[in-house]
């Protein structure tokens, strides 16, 4: 089952510039999230894509928030000519510096406006010694559904500020009051000032909360498979940088008055 439903989702991608997307997805989100609510979001990036004016009005607002919120990225049009982020080329400062930079990225877009870009690949981006980082992501992304969206936030700041009751409220909010710790496991255990990233970690802790879900009969959001990609790809670019990050540091820093 979980099989052909992930075939109908490919199909409805084919062709698209987010298709290849789909190899970001945990295989567990197509055993638990129900069809319709897989083809809504597949039908939305789908939507997403195919309209780009749409997606420089997102992109450019997007673009103003970070600026606003102090962040210094360059993000602007896909660049094919433009060399993407090479880690053995850069010192480890300026990995180190990359990585927190893009793990404020992730945290800012989710908390400043209802539109994420989910594309925080490497090959997204790049930067040099002395250089601002060039972010020139493909047209991908979400429109959160506004209660997805109010969960996530008081996850988040409820984890990272140490608001207990606000973190509780999020995981119920998003049907997880029973699986939240093994979803929030890949931002790191202790006070995550110190957080190595692996892609493989990340699939297995978010599988097993999918998993979780199954068994205790929840039907997932659909947003949770933008989530999903959304994870895989920031995992996917601070897994090459090859270091540890201060993931509690990065949240205080785009968004700690959240």
């Amino acid at each position: 089952m979980a099989k052909g439903v992930r075939d109908v989702i490919r199909r409805a991608a084919k062709g698209s510039s987010w298709s290849h997307f789909m190899d970001y997805a945990s295989p567990a989100l197509f055993e638990v999230m129900p069809l319709r609510a897989l083809l809504a979001q597949g039908k939305e990036f789908v939507s997403n894509g195919s309209d780009a004016r749409r997606y420089a009005q997102v992109r450019d607002a997007i673009a103003s928030s970070l600026h606003a919120r102090g962040l210094e990225v360059d993000l602007g049009p896909q660049d094919d000519g433009a060399e993407s982020l090479s880690p053995l080329s850069l010192s480890e400062p300026l990995r180190r510096e990359t990585g927190h930079r893009i793990l404020e990225i992730y945290f800012a877009q989710i908390f400043a406006g209802r539109d994420t870009i989910l594309d925080l690949r490497a090959d997204s981006f790049s930067t040099s010694e002395g250089s601002t980082l060039r972010w020139g992501p493909k047209a991908f992304y979400v429109q959160w559904q506004p209660d997805f969206l109010t969960g996530l936030r008081d996850l988040y700041a409820g984890f990272y500020l140490d608001e207990e009751r606000r973190f509780e409220s999020g995981l119920h909010q998003l049907g997880l009051q029973d699986s939240g710790d093994a979803l929030l496991s890949h931002l790191g255990s202790g006070d995550q000032r110190s957080v190595r990233f692996e892609t493989s970690a990340f699939h297995t802790s978010f599988h097993d909360t999918f998993l979780a879900c199954r068994d205790r009969g929840v039907a997932l959001h659909r947003n949770f498979l933008a989530l999903g990609i959304y994870l895989v790809c920031l995992y996917d670019v601070l897994e090459s940088l090859d270091l540890e990050f201060d993931v509690r540091g990065a949240f205080e820093r785009a968004c700690g008055d959240s």
